[in-house]
This record gives structure tokens, sequence and C-alpha cells, in this order.
């Protein structure tokens, strides 16, 4: 599955055995409600697919960014949470950012975290639409009855989030990534792109034009020099040469016309061709994506995002090879640049260039509501990107 989580078919809901599996808790155990959440990537939403007692299908609408909500608070810290009176242990004012207790009408449950080859990739949720004495002993119970194991997963139970700690991951994550967008940063980016836009288009049917208009006049010189002055002339056709593949390399750059008429992944190859001529390094595509195009803002500021990210591994890791791995599903894209080379700082990166590639790349992925994590060391560094495939450039991010 690659990056992938689940397969398209268990997010879609087609996995008999998690279906059987809360069916089976809630008979078993007695519970109002019992859920399996899944995540399609690391970093992706968390979705409350597979659902035993639901009232209605308010639920399986619910998309919970990591640290947001019940689901998405055990996802990111990867500790378990309990509330066994909801209006006892939680300011009502709070309760919008638990949208799964508006919609189920939740007054007590219990968040296991599920992991999946050493990955939190999914939460079990059970609860009552009641409160008792007696529910807190329901959920030892149920810890005790699964003993680690649900089905191909492993429970996490030790180690309960208290309601501080859950404030505190609240706070953390709306520091680092904030929900809304900001319009101005938007119009701006998009003003550097139609200018980005422009400038390529000059140097290609401007500039180089004449250049190769130059090169014809060579041509018709060629029969007209003596010795001395062919090779002269030999010597002026290789400078022309060297400033056209220069110009073509700065277009490219600036705005290469694949990412208009092909797409996001044939440009980000075609990029990729102009770095391992420049840098060296080999440049390894992974993985596969299940659709050609995507909306103009997720292709333009993914392609921004990994062109910046391939960059900084071909100029600073000292590496042989980077490799880049491509996967979509669930409705989000999923994007890794990976290297094997020298690590750096991320809580403090040396400044190198502008200085502005780490900002710049966070702040476009807050455009498209996307998650963008760096982590780095002396084993290499991997940047991920994991962006909904259908967003509106500079709206507030779904979730």
């Amino acid at each position: 599955m690659g990056a992938s989580n689940f397969t398209d078919d268990t997010l879609a809901g087609g996995c008999a055995a998690y279906r059987d599996a809360v069916e089976d808790l809630k008979a078993r155990h007695g519970f109002d409600f019992v859920s399996i959440g899944l995540t399609a990537f690391i970093g992706a939403p968390l979705k409350w697919v597979y659902s035993a007692g639901a009232t209605g299908e308010r639920h399986r609408r619910i998309v919970l960014a990591p640290g947001h909500g019940i689901g998405g608070i055990t996802i990111k810290s990867g500790k378990p949470m309990m509330f066994v009176d909801i209006d006892e242990e939680i300011d009502p004012r709070e309760y919008s950012s638990y949208p799964i207790v508006f919609a189920e009408d939740l007054r007590s449950f219990c968040a296991l975290p599920l992991k999946k080859d050493g990955r939190v990739v999914a939460v079990l949720l059970c609860a009552y639409r009641s409160v008792s004495d007696r529910h807190e002993e329901s959920y030892r119970r149920l810890i005790e009855d699964l003993d680690g194991r649900l089905l191909d997963f492993d429970v996490m139970s030790d180690d309960f989030m208290d309601f501080e700690s859950i404030a505190a991951e609240k706070r953390a994550d709306s520091a680092t990534n904030p929900i809304f967008v900001r319009s101005e940063l938007s119009r701006v980016i998009a003003a550097q792109e139609d200018e980005r836009k422009r400038i390529s288009r000059e140097l290609h049917d401007g500039v180089a034009q004449e250049l190769l208009s130059i090169s014809f006049l060579f041509n018709q010189m060629a029969g007209h020099l003596d010795d001395v002055g062919t090779g002269l002339l030999g010597q002026a056709r290789n400078t022309v040469d060297r400033i056209l593949d220069e110009l073509h390399n700065i277009s490219v750059e600036l705005r290469p016309s694949a990412l208009d008429h092909l797409g996001f992944l044939p440009a980000l190859r075609s990029q990729a061709a102009v770095f391992e001529k420049t840098y060296g390094a080999e440049i390894v595509f992974e993985g596969s994506l299940s659709c050609d195009r995507f909306d103009q803002a997720l292709e333009t500021q993914a392609y921004r995002i990994c062109q910046e990210a391939i960059l900084n591994a071909c100029k600073y890791a000292d590496t042989e090879r980077v490799f880049v791995t491509l996967e979509d599903a669930d409705g989000w894209l999923h994007v890794s640049v990976v290297d094997h080379g020298r690590g750096f700082n991320t809580a403090n990166p040396e400044i190198k260039g502008s200085g502005c590639g780490l900002y710049g790349m966070q702040e476009r992925a807050n455009l498209i509501g996307a998650r963008l994590t760096t982590s780095s060391g002396p084993g290499g560094t991997t940047v991920t990107l994991v962006a909904p495939m259908h967003v509106v450039e500079g709206k507030e991010a779904s979730r």
C-alpha cells in the first residue's frame, strides 16, 4: 500500500471485519455507540468509517484534522482519552470542538489509539449517551478484554490524557496549524504566480526567439569566413546554445508550461530532470496517482512545495538520491520527499540562500488547507505534504 494506511475499499467502508468488530464490541459490552475512525495517510484527517449504534449518518460527514476533535487529538497525541461525564468535565462552550458529541449525543466515552506497523492510523471510540458511575469500569473491562489487540491493530491503552493535556494539545496545534487562511497572502502568492507565468512566456517567446534568430545568422555566415573566423563562429554558437539552455531552465523554474498543459506530476518530473542535470543527484519517483489533473490551486501549490523540497535536498543534503513518493486515497493527496543525506535542525535551521524556503512552503500549504511536516536528523530529511484534492485557494481548510 506504500504510504497509504488502508486500501481504498477499506476507507470506503468495505471491510466486513471492521464492521463486525464494532457490532461485536457494542453487543458484548453494552455500549450505546462504537466506531472505528481511519486515516488515509499519516497527517490526513480522520473519518468515523465503521460504526455501530449510530443515530443517523451525520457522524460520517465529520472530518477531523490531527489535533481537532476526539479522533484528531487522539491521533496526534497517540494517547488514549476518557471522559465519564462530559457535562462535568468539559465546558459546554467547548462542545463544538468535539463534533461527534453533537452528532451522537454522547455523554461518556473512551477513545483508544490504534497502531499498525508502529504508526497510529486509527481510533476506537466506545461511548454511552448517558452518565453512570459504572461507565469507567466498563471501559476498563473493554481494555482488559482487548488485551492490546483489535483485529490487525495494536491497541494503546496506557498513559491516558487528562483535560489539561488535551487543552495543551489543542493550543499547540492551533498555534502551528492555523485553521483560517489569510486572504491577503493568497492574493500575493496568486499575483506572484501570474508574474512568473508572464516572465516565463517573455523569456520563451521573446529573448529565446531572438537568440534563435542569431543562430540562423551564424549559419548564413559560415560559408564566408576563413579558418580563424570559423573557429570564432563555433565559439559564438556554443555560447548562444548555453544561453538558450539557461533560459530554458529559468523559464521552467519560473512557470513550467507542463504545469498548465499536462498537470502536477509531468511538471514535477520535468523540473526534476533539470535538477538532476544541474546538481547530479538522481531523483527517483515512486507510487502512482489515480488521476492526471487536480484543482489548479492544488497543482500550483503542491508543485511549488515539492520543487522547493527537492531543490533543498539536491543543494544541501549531500546525497546521491532523492526519493519522491506520490499517492492519493479517500480524496487526499500524499507526497513525500526523502533524502538520506545530511540532516538539519528543524527547530533552528541554518539560514541559506534567501532563508525563506521552509517558511514559504508552510505558507503555501496553509493556502490549500494542507498539512506539511518536516523531520530531519543524521539519517536524512523527510518532507511530507497531505492535501485535500478538492480545494479552493485561500479558503478555510476543511475540518
